[in-house]
C-alpha cells in the first residue's frame, strides 16, 4: 500500500486479520492465497505470507483453521475425476491439463492428497504412469488432435491393409488428421504404401475402355477420386456415371466382392450411377460395353441426340 506521496505504508495487522475474516465469511471457508487475491480489497496474499512467515501462520493468527482452506472432497471422487480426465485424453494428464478439464478439485489438491505435493508421485499412487516431461502440444492450430485421439491399431491395420483405404480416407472416416493416422500406422509397424488415390498404370481392360470412350467422344475422367474415399476407373461427370473395370483375378479374391458392394453402396448413396464390366467382357466386345454406357447416358440425359457410330 502506498501513500499519495508514493511512499509505501505498512498495513496494520488488525486490518489484514479483519480482511481475511471477511473473505472467509464470504466464501464460507478460509481462503487460499489465490482466493484472497481475488476477493480482498486490502493487501495481497504474498505480503501477508511474508509478514507472518507463511500463509498458514497468517490464517492461524487470524483465528482461522488453515487445514480447511480446500473443499473436503472425498478421496473416491478425486480418483474418479482423475480417471475421467485420463480416459478423455487417452493418457495421464499433466497438472495443467487436469486444471483445464477438471469439474471438481484441483491439481494441487490431487498432488497434496496422493503425492505429498508431487504430481508424478500422485499419478503413481493413483495407478498411472507419470506424464512425460515434454507433453504433446495443446489442442488447437496445426497440432489439433495430436496424441489426443484414441485409435484402435488393429482397426487401422484392417482398414489400411485389408480394405485398401488410403491414409487420408481413413482420416476422414475417423474424423482426425492425416498426420495422426500416419503416425499411428508407423507406430503399429505398418509399412506406408503409395497413396491409394494416385494415378496408377492402366490395365489392359481400362485401356480398351478409355480408347473406345475417346473414339466416341464421350467426355470422361480417368482414375477420379470421389470424396477422398474411393477412386473410380472412369467418371462421366455430367451424368454422374461411374464405370468400373473388374479384373477377373483381383476381384475374385477373398473380401473383394464385399469391398465392391460397400463401394457401390456409397456411390449410389451419393447419386452416382454405377456400371461394372468384367475384364472378359471388355476384352471380348468393348463396343457392346460402351453401348450400354451410351444407353445409360441417353436415359439420364434424354435431350442428347445419339450420334451414329
Amino acid at each position: 500500500m502506498s501513500s499519495p506521496q508514493g511512499k509505501s505504508v505498512e498495513i496494520p495487522r488488525k486490518l489484514l486479520f479483519d480482511e481475511v475474516r471477511r473473505v472467509a465469511h464470504q466464501l464460507g471457508k478460509p481462503p487460499t492465497m489465490v482466493e484472497f487475491d481475488r476477493y480482498s480489497k486490502v493487501g495481497r496474499s504474498v505480503t501477508c505470507a511474508k509478514k507472518f512467515q507463511g500463509w498458514k501462520q497468517f490464517l492461524t493468527q487470524a483465528g482461522l483453521n488453515p487445514d480447511a482452506t480446500r473443499d473436503n472432497i472425498p478421496y473416491e471422487e478425486l480418483k474418479q475425476e482423475f480417471s475421467r480426465i485420463h480416459d478423455l485424453l487417452g493418457r495421464t494428464p499433466t497438472c495443467e491439463e487436469f486444471s483445464e478439464f477438471k469439474q471438481i478439485g484441483s491439481s494441487s489438491t490431487i498432488a497434496s492428497r496422493f503425492g505429498k505435493g508431487s504430481w508424478p508421485e500422485a499419478c503413481k499412487a493413483l495407478g498411472y504412469l507419470p506424464p512425460p516431461k515434454h507433453p504433446p502440444p495443446a489442442i488447437g492450430g496445426w497440432n489439433k488432435g495430436v496424441d489426443r485421439v484414441k485409435l484402435n491399431e488393429d482397426k487401422l491395420r484392417f482398414m489400411y491393409e485389408i480394405e485398401s483405404l488410403s491414409a487420408s480416407a481413413i482420416a476422414i472416416q475417423l474424423k482426425c488428421s492425416l498426420n495422426t493416422v500416419l503416425r499411428r500406422l508407423a507406430r503399429a509397424g505398418v509399412e506406408i504404401k503409395q497413396h491409394y488415390y494416385q494415378q496408377q498404370q492402366e490395365t489392359t481392360p481400362e485401356s480398351l475402355l478409355y480408347a473406345e470412350l475417346e473414339r466416341r467422344r464421350i467426355p470422361f475422367m480417368r482414375q477420379q477420386p470421389i470424396d477422398g474415399l474411393y477412386v473410380v476407373d472412369a467418371l462421366i461427370p455430367g451424368a454422374k456415371i461411374v464405370v468400373e473395370c473388374d479384373g477377373d483375378y483381383w476381384h475374385t479374391l477373398p473380401g473383394a466382392p464385399e469391398r465392391d458392394k460397400r463401394k457401390d453402396k456409397y456411390l449410389k448413396a451419393r447419386h452416382y450411377h454405377v456400371l461394372r464390366f468384367h475384364e472378359s467382357e471388355l476384352k471380348t466386345d468393348v463396343k457392346a460395353c460402351v453401348d450400354r454406357i451410351e444407353e445409360e447416358w441417353d436415359r439420364i440425359r434424354p435431350k442428347r441426340k445419339k450420334r451414329n457410330t
